[in-house]
């Protein structure tokens, strides 16, 4: 496994070298290979396994587009059924009745998170919580989503996320997009696991609304304080750059779909 992680990191670096060049100046300290971007506006599509993931990973640089004019839409990819510690001692009869009014609950606290960020647009999916995987049927529902909005950026977990179904949206989106003409970035962010990033988001000046919507999800913060955890993430980040006045930053492994594709299949390859 730490062969595994070693080539892995090497192999991140390598591909982001190039890519980067082509932006300026790389103002970071930690990581040699990291540029500082400025999310611009255009057509963003965030890929969320459950509700919360989007705010978490990537709910900083989803305001900065949207505030430079960007076109933005969330997926998420499963109905969220088993967010709730308190539900898992139930008898069969209520715990269906009561996933039934999570997932309703789960839904309406990320219309509520979305229209924080100004997210206009989003789509569940509502494969089943835990069980998220590459069927046929939720690759061919994501590549008409793809098809249709044709984005310039696509947010997700990274491969390397410890979820499985973090990685299971990888898979999908690799599938989806294996006989496709499509041009796009994607930007792998982070919720469970760390990443190695080469792209780093100052947000400050959005923090604030980022803590708005994460607060939305009151039912997943009841068992987990993801205000603490995620932001305390977002802090650590900051000491990356080279200014040391930014206090919160989020962090992204960014490479083009064909890179992309390419790194999840060695990982997978390696992996078995």
């Amino acid at each position: 496994m730490k062969i595994l992680k070693r080539w892995i990191i090497r192999e991140l670096s390598r591909k982001a070298g190039p890519y980067l060049k082509s932006y300026g100046l790389l103002r970071t300290v930690k990581y040699k290979s990291a540029l500082v971007w400025a999310p611009q506006g255009k057509r963003v599509l965030v890929l969320a396994p459950h509700m919360d993931d989007e705010v978490i990973g990537c709910g900083g640089a989803l305001v900065k587009h949207i505030r430079n004019g960007a076109e933005a839409k969330v997926v998420f990819m499963t109905d969220g059924r088993f967010g709730s510690k308190a539900i898992q001692e139930l008898s069969p009869e209520e715990l269906k009745k009561r996933q039934t009014r999570l997932v309703q609950t789960r839904k309406e606290e990320a219309r509520l998170a979305l229209r924080t960020l100004g997210v206009q647009e989003s789509v569940f999916l509502d494969a089943e919580d835990g069980q998220l995987s590459s069927t046929a049927a939720i690759r061919e529902r994501l590549a008409k989503i793809l098809n249709s909005m044709q984005p310039d950026v696509v947010y997700l977990p990274f491969f390397l996320e410890g979820h499985p179904d973090h990685k299971a949206t990888s898979q999908i989106l690799v599938d989806a997009t294996r006989d496709s003409k499509l041009e796009f970035d994607c930007l792998g962010y982070e919720v469970w696991t760390p990443l190695f990033p080469n792209c780093l988001v100052d947000i400050d000046d959005v923090v604030e609304v980022k803590k708005e919507a994460l607060n939305h999800y009151k039912s997943q913060l009841t068992d987990v304080d993801y205000l603490h955890s995620s932001l305390g993430l977002n802090a650590y980040r900051s000491s990356a750059l080279l200014d040391c006045q930014s206090r919160y930053v989020e962090a992204f492994f960014q490479a083009p779909l064909k890179d992309y594709r390419k790194l999840h299949q060695r990982f997978c390859e390696c992996e078995n």
